[in-house]
């Protein structure tokens, strides 16, 4: 597995972890299709989590009756949820300072290759960041696809369904908040090709680049 996709999968892991801390903080009410509920998994991964965060000794498990278990925080949990709430802090500054130079290298390298339109899959943060690149480099957005909003700074969003496969230079802009340098799942019905980009592409890792 490449250094880059562990990196991801340990990010979306502390990030699960977090998800918990902070809920067991605001109320001792949780089970495991709770907690499945909240991390946006399965029930059995759930139960998976939740146990080894009690063996790791951050919850404390109180038995109410045969169907109630509460969960509380043991001082190493609240250090830990003190020391995950830093990390994802400083992790966000370092994200946006990593997409904002690896979508100014995506955009310069379309713009050498002769690109001049492009196309954005995804209308949120990350597209945003994607826009100041195409703007540094001459590259006209000819349309944004997107399930979730309208506009898109002015311009007219659609919706994914509507995508035009005949795109030349498509942009990857989506991306999961719990792992957003791990390689997105696109949207239903768009394939694969050498048409689609993504900024976090194993060929702009910074360890490749000086």
């Amino acid at each position: 597995m490449k250094e880059s996709a562990k990196n991801s999968i340990n990010l979306k892991n502390n990030f699960n972890e977090l998800k918990i801390l902070k809920h067991v903080e605001s109320t001792p009410l949780l089970n495991n299709r709770m907690a499945a509920s909240k991390l946006g998994c399965s029930i059995k991964l759930a139960h998976n989590i939740l146990n080894k965060m009690v063996g790791r000794g951050l919850l404390h498990i109180k038995k109410v009756h045969s169907r109630r278990w509460d969960y509380f925080l043991t001082p190493q949990g609240i250090a830990e949820k003190a020391r995950l709430s830093y990390e994802f802090l400083t992790f966000s500054m370092q994200f946006y300072k990593e997409a904002r130079k690896r979508s100014a290298q995506l955009c310069r390298e379309l713009a050498e290759n002769g690109k001049k339109q492009v196309v954005l899959l995804g209308a949120g943060e990350l597209a945003e960041i994607v826009y100041l690149g195409c703007r540094e480099w001459g590259l006209e957005i000819t349309a944004v696809y997107d399930d979730s909003v309208n506009t898109f700074l002015g311009k007219k969003v659609l919706p994914f369904e509507k995508f035009d496969p005949l795109a030349e230079t498509v942009i990857v802009c989506v991306a999961n908040l719990e792992a957003p340098m791990l390689e997105p799942t696109l949207p239903e019905d768009i394939k694969l090709s050498n048409k689609i980009h993504w900024i976090f592409d194993e060929k702009y890792n910074p360890e490749h680049h000086d």
